[in-house]
C-alpha cells in the first residue's frame, strides 16, 4: 500500500468519524439515541410505509434494537402497529398524530440543514461524492468479507 493510499484512508476514515460526531452530538441534544433518530428519520423524512425488518435492513440495526425503539414508540402513543394481510407476522409502522409532530419538530430541522449544505455543492460535486463513497463501501464490503488468502494477507 502506497503511503497516498495509506493517508487517503486516513482521511476518509477521519471524515467519517466527524459525520458520525456530528449527528451524535445533534441528536444527543434532542435526548435520543442514534439508532432511534435514524428510525425517526426514516418514518418522517423518507416516508412510505416500513415494517421493523424494512427498518433493520436500512440502517443496519439489530432486530432487537428496532423492536425496542418500536416498542418505546408504541407505549408512548408515538406508533402503532398494523398487521399486514397474508403475511406471518409481519406489521407496518404507523405514526400517531402526536407521533408525526414529535418526529418532524425532531428530524426536520436535522433534514433541512442537510438540505442545505447539500444545497451548496455543485450537483456534480453531490453526484460524484455519492457514486464514489458508494463504490468504496462496496468495495469494503468485499474486502471485509474475504478471506484472508483472498484478500492477499
Amino acid at each position: 500500500m502506497g503511503e497516498s493510499t495509506k493517508k487517503q484512508t486516513e482521511v476518509i476514515n477521519q471524515q467519517i468519524k466527524d459525520l458520525v460526531g456530528i449527528y451524535r452530538t445533534v441528536v444527543g441534544r434532542l435526548g435520543m439515541s442514534e439508532n432511534e433518530f435514524w428510525i425517526w428519520y426514516a418514518l418522517i423524512v423518507m416516508g412510505g410505509s416500513y415494517t421493523q425488518q424494512d427498518i433493520c435492513l436500512m440502517w443496519s440495526l439489530s432486530k432487537q434494537t428496532v423492536n425496542t425503539i418500536i416498542s418505546n414508540m408504541v407505549r408512548k402513543g408515538y406508533a402503532s402497529l398494523e398487521a399486514i394481510p397474508g403475511t406471518r407476522n409481519r406489521k407496518e409502522i404507523h405514526l400517531t398524530e402526536t407521533g408525526k409532530a414529535y418526529g418532524e419538530s425532531s428530524v426536520l430541522p436535522i433534514f433541512d440543514a442537510e438540505q442545505r449544505a447539500m444545497e451548496k455543492l455543485s450537483y456534480d460535486e453531490r453526484r460524484v461524492c455519492s457514486l464514489t463513497f458508494g463504490r468504496y463501501i462496496g468495495l469494503l464490503k468485499e474486502e471485509m468479507n474475504a478471506s484472508p488468502s483472498e484478500s492477499g494477507r
